[in-house]
């Protein structure tokens, strides 16, 4: 593994090449971390990234890789530096999965340190693999096999939060233990026409302390509307075989790896975007299925995180097919998002110093706790990168967060 550090200038500065001895010339700087791909057998490393198991110092990232499909840590310590821990699983050896998805779905429990990578076991099978460090495999049944969507959820009479998955026009929750037999399916309707979600979320319901789904369809009448179902729907569905509501219309049909993303307990955020075009959407929701403020609607967007600082936050916006330097090398926007909607105008924005054609800077992003602070984390093809200070570009140059390296 070769790590260097990078010195790259965010926003119109990074478009071109800069040098660590520029330093001193620069504005709206911030240090980066650069992590090539280590020394694990997948040749498209970096297809997708979460957050890892918290340390009292430095931080843990997931990085998945596919072409020979493997889960693999990059731990960080203190000062920045990184390594690949031992956590490195041959995902076809040890789970039977041999390919991925183009956008794998990896899931951050929002309790505790696990994570969940959900994804096409063949057949009938859908392969959720969960926990920290080492992974558990809990297999879901259902044909046709189709990973769309997925969230974790606090399901009615649950002690742990668990993930929901939607496959084609039915959703299925993952069971820890005693899955019931034969496994339960819930078919999400708008009178009666299946929605076929490309995106699942959830809105916190009190005093009851259990979620509600929030779920973007994308077939026929229910095509770009958004729908709230009961929690219940985790365990299947009545003896119909099938629940409905009444969706509010986004005007955007989202497709594949499209995201339902939390902002607090009663908002979310949606980024939708097409497979066969460039269209996307970037739009706050309340848990009443109310649009709250404007939308932002920039071409090629594929993958969006959600940052907390403790005093904003930001979703963190990647554009992995973005022309940078003449070439197609992506950039990753963040922007400040709340329960008051979000800004249109980009707080910062990141591509490499040196971009190269391909190089889908963007791909995956994720917000990771190190040193006690949220950091961001970007991939791109066979490269990590990971940003231990950053500013805003929006012309107030104020820091989104200071340096979180101990010993700086």
């Amino acid at each position: 593994m070769r790590t260097t550090m990078l010195f790259l200038a965010a926003g119109a500065a990074a478009l071109g090449a800069c040098k660590w001895t520029e330093f001193d010339d620069l504005s709206n700087e911030t240090w980066v971390g650069s992590t090539e791909k280590p020394s694990v057998k997948s040749s498209d490393y970096g297809v997708a990234i979460q957050r890892g198991m918290t340390k009292p110092d430095g931080g843990t990232l997931v990085v998945i890789g596919a072409n020979q499909a493997t889960y693999s840590e990059l731990e960080y310590d203190a000062r920045g530096g990184s390594k690949l821990t031992a956590n490195t699983l041959e995902l076809n050896s040890q789970y039977g999965i041999g390919t991925l998805d183009a956008q794998p779905i990896v899931l951050a429990d929002p309790t505790t340190n696990d994570i969940a990578l959900i994804v096409n076991g063949g057949g009938t099978q859908i392969v959720v693999l969960t926990g920290a460090g080492q992974l558990n495999m809990h297999n879901l049944f259902v044909s046709p096999v189709s990973v769309d969507a997925a969230t974790y959820m606090q399901a009615p009479l649950a002690t742990v939060e668990q993930p929901l998955v939607a496959s084609g026009d039915v959703v299925v929750g993952t069971y820890y233990s005693n899955v019931p037999t034969p496994q339960t399916t819930c078919k999400l309707t708008d009178a009666g026409t299946a929605i076929a979600p490309r995106g699942l979320g959830v809105v916190r319901v009190t005093p009851a302390v259990t979620d509600d789904v929030i779920a973007w369809g994308s077939a026929g009448v229910a095509a770009g509307k958004l729908y709230r179902y009961p929690g219940s729907v985790f365990n299947g569905c009545p003896p119909t075989g099938m629940i409905s509501a009444t969706g509010h219309d986004t005007g955007f049909v989202p497709g594949r790896g499209s995201q339902i993303l939390s902002i607090d307990a009663t908002h979310v955020l949606l980024q939708g975007h097409h497979e066969t075009d460039d269209a996307s959407l970037l739009q706050v929701y309340d848990a009443g299925l109310i649009p709250i403020g404007g939308s932002v609607s920039l071409p090629k967007l594929r993958t969006a995180a959600i940052l907390d600082t403790g005093t904003q936050k930001f979703v963190i916006a990647g554009y992995p097919g973005e022309i940078v330097g003449g070439v197609a090398a992506g950039v990753v926007r963040l922007f400040k998002v709340s329960a008051a909607g979000i800004d249109p105008q980009p707080a910062a924005m990141l591509s490499d110093a040196q971009p190269e054609n391909n190089e889908t800077f963007g791909r995956a992003v994720a917000a990771v706790p190190f040193n006690g602070k949220p950091v961001v984390a970007v991939s791109a093809a066979n490269e990590i990168f990971m940003y231990f200070r950053l500013n805003t570009t929006d012309g107030t140059a104020t820091a989104i967060y200071g340096e979180t390296r101990q010993g700086r």
